[in-house]
């Protein structure tokens, strides 16, 4: 057989997605509609149809406890050289980057 890898790059990264797509905006989803674990044609994080993840549900409540925890726990936290970061983001098998995380804890 062969294998058949499909563009998910190019839903992520569409205009549908705002202006620059590129750039990380962590409120960019906030206000939509519809939850992040649904299933549709323009965010593809957990797969599309039947083969979609079953466990989609937990992956992001678990991100979402994740990061209530790092809010609550400190005030500020800085990316040593965040243009590096961007530099994995278009390989579908890349390697992560050493990147120095700097965390100032909360009083």
């Amino acid at each position: 057989g062969t294998d058949a890898i499909i563009n998910i790059k190019s839903a992520h990264f569409g205009p549908e997605q705002g202006e620059d797509p590129a750039e990380f905006r962590p409120w960019r989803f906030v206000g939509k509609s519809k939850p992040a674990s649904k299933v549709a044609h323009d965010f593809l994080p957990f797969g599309m149809g039947r083969h979609a993840c079953p466990g989609r549900f937990l992956a992001i409540q678990e991100m979402k406890t994740v990061v209530l925890m790092f809010l609550q726990r400190y005030s500020k936290i800085e990316i040593q050289d965040p243009t590096r970061t961007n530099e994995v983001l278009h390989s579908r098998f890349g390697k992560p980057l050493p990147t120095g995380l700097y965390f100032t804890k909360r009083a």
